[in-house]
């Protein structure tokens, strides 16, 4: 296992909680990563997926353990080491893996513990009135839930920070669709998806990142969720400021048309808002 030294210690029977102490001990070049992988929603830890490619921070792997927490229970079993997956019970196990940390995210802010599911409510009605298949509506609907799951290498302190970001601290956000392509990479499965979750902070006058993609150039279910994920946000408030009524979103977004966001995805939006009378109000997480 190249790049790691690894070192599992058994905790006493009983013991459930997951974290570097108890789990297992690990001395591993920077910027690589360890993710726990369960199967068949089992809520056991049967092994991990390395993620062995350059980029991560040097202290992600801390990160990710401070939003996993106690999400995820050790099996007394063996734990094996995944380089890659494609077993569909691995692939099933991985996605799980990654909606909680999703899941995990979500509730870092008190603000916010639904908000991928409301983008991703918001973004199965945008792309129905585009005409998405059943099979796409559900994968705009998956990368939704875990469009953010980048973040899970990005401090809390940064992402509940009530003032201004630094320099340092807006160049590690910025950086999380990114992260959240690299870790989705081992599951065959999601790569369909990592086009719409890398490219989520596009702007359509080329204005966004990681790329400066322009109009066209950003995948539509980028540019969905891109305006599913700004009303979601807009609406629930953050710490830093009030939310806002889903008039005032509407208005805010139609202000950024053509710049910011795709015309017809907030012209869908705002039909659907204000005619259809859909509302997130129901939206929350279930059990993962």
């Amino acid at each position: 296992l190249t790049g790691f030294m690894i070192r599992f210690t058994r905790s006493e029977p009983g013991k459930e909680d997951w974290d570097g102490s108890a789990m297992w001990k690990a001395d591993h070049n920077a910027q690589n990563l360890l993710i726990p992988l369960e199967v068949n929603n089992s809520r056991f830890i049967t092994g991990y997926v390395v993620l062995e490619e350059s980029g991560f921070p040097e202290d992600g792997q801390s990160i990710l353990f401070d939003y996993a927490g106690s999400s995820f229970r050790e099996s007394r079993a063996g734990l094996t080491i995944h380089h890659e997956l494609g077993d569909p019970s691995l692939e099933k196990g991985y996605e799980i893996t990654l909606l909680k940390l999703a899941y995990s995210i979500d509730h870092c802010n008190y603000l916010s513990h639904n908000h991928a599911i409301k983008t991703a409510f918001w973004a199965r009605i945008i792309a129905a009135q585009l005409g998405f298949s059943a099979d796409q509506l559900d994968q705009i609907e998956l990368a939704s839930k875990i469009h953010d799951v980048g973040k899970v290498v990005v401090p809390k302190s940064v992402l509940t920070q009530p003032t201004k970001l630094s320099d340092a601290e807006w160049m590690i956000m910025r950086r999380h669709p990114t992260f959240g392509a690299m870790i989705m990479k081992p599951a065959y499965h999601l790569h369909p998806l990592i086009p719409a979750v890398e490219a989520h902070h596009e702007h359509f006058d080329g204005s966004g990142y990681p790329f400066g993609l322009v109009g066209a150039q950003i995948p539509i279910e980028a540019r969905i969720i891109a305006v599913a994920d700004a009303f979601a946000t807009m609406t629930e408030g953050r710490v830093y400021r009030r939310a806002s009524t889903p008039s005032e979103a509407l208005l805010e977004l139609y202000r950024c048309s053509g710049n910011q966001f795709d015309p017809q995805i907030i012209s869908i939006l705002i039909s659907q808002v204000t005619t259809s009378e859909a509302n997130d109000s129901h939206c929350q997480w279930g059990p993962v």
